[in-house]
């Protein structure tokens, strides 16, 4: 029995890797619709698996899943990223003033952590590493809120849009470095400052993130005015 779900884990951690391979080469572009019954023939499993796969993206932000439309890769307009930030530069600041209240040495030493796998991302020009310990630093200060609702929230918001950034954009290294610094910036505040003073701090930071953002992710004649 073991044995057994160890194998079914791979086999759905396969698909997984194969279906994300395929949105960020894009061989299934932004929008396109997934069909769980095509996907099992082509690749030889049963449905379910196919399903638990698409859960597992929709976590990641890869995919849009909703009831009686299907699944489709996630893709947004630019009223749906000006909304998130918006909301976003509310939410996670108020995060990072409650994180600050709370954080604990080894908080701290984590977040460091993350960051030092951004940098190693950015180095090699890796763009899903480097995503995957940046995403991953955002939820550790967004559960250091120690507020579930404060996180539920931000994770529904802010997920697709990572995952759409990756899907749309190849970074320069400077970019990659300048967004490490960021980080930086907010693990020390988070450390040496008043809580009220890492709030400013990450909306000013928001700021700087969301006009990057809407520049690479809209094309120049949508630009952001």
């Amino acid at each position: 029995m073991i044995f057994s779900q160890l194998e079914s884990v791979s086999k759905r951690d396969r698909v997984v890797a194969l279906l994300k391979e395929a949105i960020l080469s894009g061989k299934i572009n932004s929008g396109d619709p997934i069909v769980e019954s095509q996907v099992a023939r082509q690749l030889g499993v049963g449905q379910a698996l196919i399903r638990e796969a698409l859960i597992e993206l929709e976590h990641q932000g890869f995919v849009q899943r909703q009831p009686y439309r299907g699944t489709r890769v996630t893709t947004l307009s630019r009223g749906d990223i000006e909304q998130i930030f918006r909301l976003r530069s509310e939410l996670e600041p108020l995060a990072a003033q409650w994180a600050q209240e709370n954080a604990t040495r080894d908080d701290i030493e984590a977040l460091r952590r993350l960051v030092e796998g951004m940098r190693q991302g950015a180095a090699d020009l890796d763009l899903e590493t480097f995503y995957e310990h940046d995403l991953a630093f955002h939820r550790k200060l967004w559960e250091m809120s120690k507020n579930k609702y404060l996180v539920e929230a931000l994770e529904r918001i802010v997920i697709p849009l990572f995952a759409f950034f990756v899907m749309k954009t190849q970074r320069i290294r400077e970019s990659y470095t300048q967004s490490v610094i960021m980080h930086e910036k907010i693990v020390d505040a988070l450390d040496t400052m008043e809580a009220m003073d890492v709030r400013r701090l990450v909306q000013e930071i928001m700021g700087a993130f969301r006009e990057e953002w809407l520049t690479k992710l809209l094309p120049d004649d949508e630009s952001p005015r």
